[in-house]
């Protein structure tokens, strides 16, 4: 299967600095693509290089989140008919200029329409959504529009968040799970302590349940 075949390549994740004292431990995997619940959409990052040789070291330039939907056709007859899935144009993309984020986790709706990047929470934002926007009268292209960046705070007790960060110690997203709502309207996140928030996805509005 698709999900199975796609492979992280060997890129640094790169991370904000904080004032925060910071311990150094193995470099994370980068994630080069995310498939929704559902196997109909397909996210691909696309990283833009300093230098084009792959066995210097290099530094991201530039990421490119493309929104792919599974392939069909009016004349679905005269397609090749195999066990594979194919993905043509992108529904819409998000693009980071200056490394400013390089290769997440990412989780994508079924409908496709919002795509939600994690930060490392302790840092800058845990969560940001964006939502496409589509060209006038297209059903492909556009881009994505950013609905809002949730700081951990919204998402943890105050009594739970580290003051002192540290790469060896499991990400904040670590023991918990997400799903989301069966209209993709909703994020529901429970976090590793069994709290239950629900995040709601058009106006990053974040309540407890």
């Amino acid at each position: 299967m698709l999900a199975r075949c796609l492979t992280a390549i060997g890129v640094l994740l790169v991370v904000e600095l904080s004032a925060a004292p910071a311990h150094a431990g193995p470099p994370m995997h980068c994630i080069a693509a995310t498939l929704s619940a559902n196997s109909q959409i397909l996210v691909v990052n696309e990283l833009t290089f300093d230098d084009p040789d792959e066995t210097h070291a290099r530094t991201v330039r530039k990421s490119t989140f493309r929104v792919y939907s599974r392939f069909s056709a009016a004349n679905q007859g005269l397609l090749l008919d195999g066990p594979n899935s194919y993905w043509a144009h992108p529904m819409w993309s998000v693009v980071f200029e200056s490394g400013r984020v390089s290769c997440p986790y990412t989780l994508v709706t079924d409908d496709g329409e919002f795509l939600v990047l994690f930060g490392l929470g302790f840092v800058g934002n845990a969560l940001t959504i964006y939502r496409r926007q589509p060209l006038p009268g297209e059903s492909f292209g556009g881009h994505g529009e950013l609905v809002r960046g949730i700081p951990l705070s919204e998402l943890w007790p105050s009594d739970r968040i580290q003051q002192t960060m540290s790469d060896n110690a499991p990400q904040w997203y670590t023991g918990g799970s997400f799903s989301f709502s069966a209209d993709n309207r909703t994020l529901i996140h429970k976090t590793r302590w069994g709290q239950t928030r629900s995040i709601d996805l058009p106006t990053g509005r974040v309540t407890n349940q």
